[in-house]
């Protein structure tokens, strides 16, 4: 069995270890350079005091022309307390060295070993000449390890190796309270929504997050509240597209039923008469089961096309000719096209069942007294196909829902004369799929206005 680790402890241990390797580097790092740049000053420091006794050393040789006891003046006495004794020592001014005479003959010398020995010319050519009013007495040679350290640089250096450490553990305590506090503010979010979308998996979609954070967090929140809104109107839309499809199929199901009881009763006779109206519900079930199908096709996006050079203008007159010829009365319907149209590449089929659904719904809501206008026209880089009818129009709060399945509106615009009901919402689907756009509006006189435009390309 796996075990789970929480995102907080994971996030809690890298910022542990970058913030220790991070001090520990640094510490590193600094007592390091502390170490060379203190080496260095006493290099240099070192250098300077004998240049500065390379005088005092050539007027001592001068006044008692010898070197002997000329290692006093190079020396200085000290009194340490260390380990609980008391200890007295005397140590080089400018650590171990080396003095020769003119001859280069070690005379003095904080190595024993090297007293009496000569001095090779490399060795004089590194030490520190003594002269006096250019008369040569001999060359100081400071020794390159003298990196014995008295107690009082040892103590320097230990002292500041500790002030980094602390420094570093101080660092690392506020970097640890700072990334605790982070670590909540990042968190914290993330458990919202965390418990918000545990809910929502649980069926409970009233859930909402308040990130007030002007950061992506929020921009995740407020994303998350759009997420919510979408899926309650899905699902709102999916219980009542479940109840109006029951109610669509309940309608010619119990049609058809109770006919078919009454032949089985005897009370109808299986003749044409009775057997005709069985017929058309069979047909409207045809009509509804196609139409839902077309639906499930476009949010499947498997739509699919068969485009071909289409002349717009004769598909209208087309349509609109069958349409005249089935009324036996009813509206008048009148053509507006222009015949300079060139032809597109569209599918015929799906744009005749375009119109014959636009046509249908004006027809539909279009008094026997009233009429009708298609027209066809280019606008820009589009052709553009308008079917205003003389109806009462639609109302304002109905209109960015007419192209919904199954949607009811006003009862002056309902569904009437055996539609589906998703006449519209089809014709939505295929324009798009043609790369154009529908939309319904309402006309300047009176009814409303359908608009379809395809792009010429």
């Amino acid at each position: 069995m796996n075990r789970r680790f929480p995102f907080a402890l994971k996030l809690g241990l890298s910022f542990v270890i970058v913030i220790l390797v991070s001090v520990a580097l640094v510490y590193f790092l600094t007592a390091r350079a502390i170490t060379s740049q203190f080496a260095e000053f006493r290099d240099q420091n070192k250098q300077q005091v004998a240049k500065q006794i390379c005088g005092l050393l050539c007027e001592y040789r001068h006044r008692t022309g010898t070197w002997l006891g000329i290692e006093q003046l190079l020396s200085t006495r000290y009194t340490a307390w260390i380990n609980g004794q008391l200890i007295v020592r005397r140590t080089s001014l400018i650590g171990p060295f080396s003095l020769a005479d003119v001859d280069g003959k070690v005379v003095v010398s904080t190595e024993e070993d090297k007293v009496g020995l000569f001095l090779s010319p490399q060795e004089i050519a590194s030490g520190i000449p003594l002269s006096d009013e250019g008369e040569r007495m001999g060359v100081l040679l400071l020794s390159e390890q003298g990196s014995v350290l008295d107690p009082a640089e040892e103590e320097f250096l230990a002292s500041a190796k500790h002030s980094a450490l602390l420094g570093g553990g101080i660092a690392s305590g506020i970097a640890l309270l700072l990334s605790a506090f982070l670590i909540s503010q990042v968190l914290s979010p993330l458990r919202l929504l965390s418990r918000a979308t545990e809910r929502i998996a649980h069926g409970d979609l009233t859930q909402r997050v308040a990130l007030k954070a002007r950061d992506e967090f929020g921009q995740l929140g407020t994303s998350f509240n759009r997420m919510i809104d979408n899926l309650r109107r899905s699902e709102t839309i999916r219980q009542t597209m479940t109840a109006d499809i029951a109610h669509e199929l309940r309608t010619p199901v119990t049609i058809i039923q109770g006919n078919l009881e009454a032949i089985l009763d005897g009370v109808y006779q299986p003749t044409a008469e009775t057997i005709a109206p069985i017929y058309e519900e069979t047909l409207h079930l045809g009509r509804l089961i196609d139409d839902l199908r077309d639906l499930a096709l476009a949010e499947a996006g498997e739509l699919r096309l068969n485009k071909e050079p289409t002349d717009l203008v004769t598909l209208v007159n087309q349509v609109t000719e069958m349409v005249s010829s089935s009324l036996e009365r009813g509206p008048q319907l009148h053509v507006r096209v222009d015949h300079s149209l060139p032809k597109v590449s569209l599918d015929p089929k799906r744009i005749r069942q375009v119109m014959a659904n636009i046509l249908s719904n004006a027809l539909r809501h279009t008094p026997a007294t009233g009429e009708i206008w298609v027209e066809v026209s280019r606008k820009g880089e589009e052709l553009e196909l308008r079917v205003t009818d003389s109806g009462s129009g639609i109302p304002p709060e109905d209109l960015p829902h007419l192209f919904e399945r199954f949607y009811r509106g006003d009862q002056a615009r309902s569904r009437s004369g055996g539609g589906s009901g998703l006449g519209l919402a089809i014709a939505k689907q295929w324009v798009e799929a043609h790369g154009g756009r529908i939309w319904a509006e309402n006309s300047e006189q009176t009814g409303a206005r359908f608009v379809v435009r395809l792009p010429l390309t």
